[in-house]
């Protein structure tokens, strides 16, 4: 089984960190002080994936040692912002859960509670419990995959809805 930063490496180009250079912003989090941090130049290839890491890093779940990126030790960002947006231009929000984001699955339920977790606005539901279960401990291949499509899905619908895709 590969470990993540070996999937990563795997899939990232050379210059990975040249393209992702104030397009991509991560959201990392100070292990001892708690506080916030977003990431979005890095001067190269691996410290983009020593970011990427930190950003995955639930603690116990994923270890006991968090991310160690600029001397500092860091966990996953969603625990003080999961949805940073980057002070200029058009940002899309992309939600594994159901909420208002821009790409996210649809909304099922018949309630409409909304609740704030780290600067994100996510339905209280029954499938939004299921899939925060389903990202700690990860479903079969096969329903994988249909998870998948359904983020492909989800993708689609929103470039639709914008006039970007017919």
């Amino acid at each position: 089984m590969l470990t993540l930063r070996e999937g990563i490496e795997e899939i990232l180009p050379s210059n990975a960190h040249s393209l992702a250079g104030d397009r991509l912003y991560i959201s990392i989090t100070h292990s001892k002080s708690g506080k916030n941090h977003i990431v979005s130049t890095f001067t190269s290839r691996d410290e983009l994936i020593k970011v990427l890491l930190a950003s995955s890093f639930v603690p116990v779940y994923a270890g006991m040692q968090p991310v160690e990126f600029q001397g500092q030790k860091w966990i996953d960002g969603g625990f003080t912002d999961s949805l940073p947006i980057p002070p200029v231009g058009r940002t899309i929000t992309v939600s594994p859960f159901a909420g208002p984001q821009d790409v996210c699955p649809l909304h099922r339920g018949s309630f409409n509670n909304h609740l704030r977790l780290a600067n994100m606005s996510v339905m209280f539901s029954v499938e939004n419990i299921i899939r925060l279960n389903q990202a700690l401990f990860p479903p079969s291949p096969t329903r994988m995959q249909s998870l998948c499509q359904e983020g492909f899905d989800d993708a689609v619908r929103f470039l639709k809805k914008e006039a970007w895709m017919h």
